[in-house]
């Protein structure tokens, strides 16, 4: 995974430095997008393998502040559509009584950016994203579905999908995405499972304890 773009960036990068003059303003520019294209991938999988480094090791830091699940989902939505999704792909519904919660803003948007980013790259139809009230362990909490209308994952394999470097037939990028998004819902308290969901396609559920403000 890291061996690919590296070399990608190394042969253009070494061809546009020796032939520089031979290349039109727009075989320079082809060019060097895929290598900016290829830096991202590298950047990308470099803290893909941090997060999981600090998951195995017990080191994800969790600090806490106020966060508007629902609002949260319709900020990431609101990014994908302007970065050229189709608006009519996604569907939010949040149910009333929502507890306050004491979470982690930026790992809450890591873990629906997966989700969703997952729904949409191997689901089909609608995404859905659904938001309601819960109890954990006789506290308050928040349970959020990210829902596909695809084929769905068999059901044996539900207990892989979230294991490192686990990828479905269909699957790109390093298999990493989702045993960290496992590892930040369970570093709040939380838990995240898959099945079908209803009509088909599936069902990413996680549930986190809504906390306390994180005064540390």
């Amino acid at each position: 995974e890291l061996r690919s773009p590296l070399t990608s960036v190394k042969g253009f990068t070494a061809t546009l430095l020796a032939k520089w003059t031979r290349f039109t303003d727009d075989q320079k520019r082809v060019m060097l997008e895929t290598v900016n294209a290829d830096a991202d991938r590298v950047t990308r999988l470099i803290t893909e393998l941090l997060d999981v480094s600090r998951i195995e090791a017990g080191r994800i830091e969790v600090h806490r502040e106020l966060v508007d699940v629902p609002a949260r989902v319709a900020k990431m939505i609101s990014g994908r559509v302007a970065a050229g999704d189709a608006a009519d792909r996604f569907e939010v519904a949040a149910s009333g009584g929502l507890p306050e919660t004491w979470l982690d803003a930026d790992k809450v948007d890591q873990i629906l950016g997966n989700l969703i980013e997952n729904a949409l790259r191997h689901g089909a139809g609608t995404v859905s994203t659904v938001v309601e009230p819960t109890v954990v362990a006789g506290t308050p909490g928040v349970t959020v579905c990210v829902r596909d209308q695809g084929q769905g994952i068999e059901p044996e394999l539900a207990s892989r999908v979230f294991r490192q470097f686990w990828r479905a037939k269909r699957r790109g990028g390093a298999g990493l995405g989702l045993f960290i998004v496992k590892g930040l819902v369970e570093a709040h308290g939380g838990t995240i499972t898959v099945a079908q969901a209803p009509g088909g396609g599936a069902e990413f559920r996680f549930t986190m304890p809504a906390g306390t403000p994180d005064f540390g």
